[in-house]
């Protein structure tokens, strides 16, 4: 498997491991993995673009942010995603930046199915794993 996410238990929340070849496709796993929580994606169209730009000063919070602005954005634009693309990220003296882009659609009841709300994303099992052929994203989604 190049790139792809699993679920493992978690008392009362959900802990999520994607891998990618390169970072940026992981983050995009992790986006994914995070809204199939919410939503099944497979029903959800890629009909609108939202610019995604997020810092950390590491690449854990770096992490958060970005899954934490996507969560955030469901709310704030009532819209479900299910496309991501994490164009760069980029190191700066104090920190990291991610610019990327979610593609979905107006929520709409009739055709999506949602699952489970997530509240927020947390350091809790967070482990980035990097290595020249693979990275390996761990972290808990708090239900």
């Amino acid at each position: 498997m190049k790139h792809g996410f699993r679920y493992h238990g978690h008392t009362s929340d959900v802990t999520i491991e994607c891998w990618a070849p390169t970072l940026e496709k992981a983050f995009e796993e992790a986006a994914l993995a995070t809204l199939e929580v919410m939503v099944d994606t497979s029903h959800v169209r890629a009909l609108e673009s939202v610019e995604v730009s997020v810092k950390g000063v590491d690449l854990k919070e770096l992490l958060l942010s970005w899954i934490g602005r996507l969560i955030a954005l469901v709310d704030i634009n009532q819209q479900f995603y299910s496309r991501f693309e994490v164009k760069g990220i980029s190191e700066a003296s104090d920190g990291f930046l991610l610019n990327g882009n979610a593609w979905g659609e107006t929520i709409d009841f009739t055709r999506h199915k949602p699952r489970t709300g997530v509240k927020a994303m947390t350091y809790a099992d967070m482990r980035i794993e990097q290595s020249r052929v693979k990275t390996a994203l761990w972290f808990t989604l708090d239900l």
